[in-house]
């Protein structure tokens, strides 16, 4: 955004409105590589925050989808600390893309994932999200998901959150 740093939402959202306004009206979007956001929220429960933030490039076939866990009374990013087990657990999640979606690329990490809830707000299960970094495209990596019921699933959330997430 072109100005000073603003200490209130209402301000920053004025000034990137602003921008934007001006960067249509001059033609200038895709100079300036100007990206557009938008978020879900998956959960938003017991001070812990689930959402994804999907970035488009304006001009640019390049889209990404990036998943995010919080937890809020910690302040912190929990990522994979939501897994116990999970040498044991990667090589689950490998073997279920490789059935469901017939799929065979190396999977390091299950730091991106949504999880599913009911109207109710019970959690019914999570979804792991894999990127198939090997076989990028012009619109981004491949995405792939592997579902794993809450029965299925929870042996492997540590303590603490499972606690959390079924209050």
């Amino acid at each position: 955004m072109n100005g000073t740093f603003f200490d209130i939402p209402e301000k920053r959202l004025k000034a990137k409105k602003d921008t934007l306004k001006n960067l249509i009206s001059t033609n200038a979007l895709r100079d300036n590589q100007f990206g557009f956001e938008k978020y879900k929220i998956f959960l938003n429960k017991s001070r812990l925050l689930n959402i994804s933030v999907h970035i488009q490039s304006y001009g640019s076939p390049w889209e990404d989808t990036t998943y995010y866990f919080f937890d809020e009374i910690n302040d912190t990013e929990v990522g994979e600390k939501l897994f116990v087990n999970k040498k044991v657990f990667l090589q689950i999640c490998g073997k279920k893309l490789k059935t469901d979606k017939r799929i065979s690329f190396q999977i390091k990490s299950i730091n991106q994932y949504k999880i599913d809830t009911s109207k109710e707000g019970k959690i019914t299960g999570i979804n792991l999200i894999f990127h198939d970094e090997k076989n990028r495209t012009n619109s981004g990596y491949p995405e792939y998901s592997v579902y794993f019921t809450w029965k299925e699933i929870e042996k492997f959330i540590t303590p603490q959150y499972r606690r959390r997430l079924i209050e």
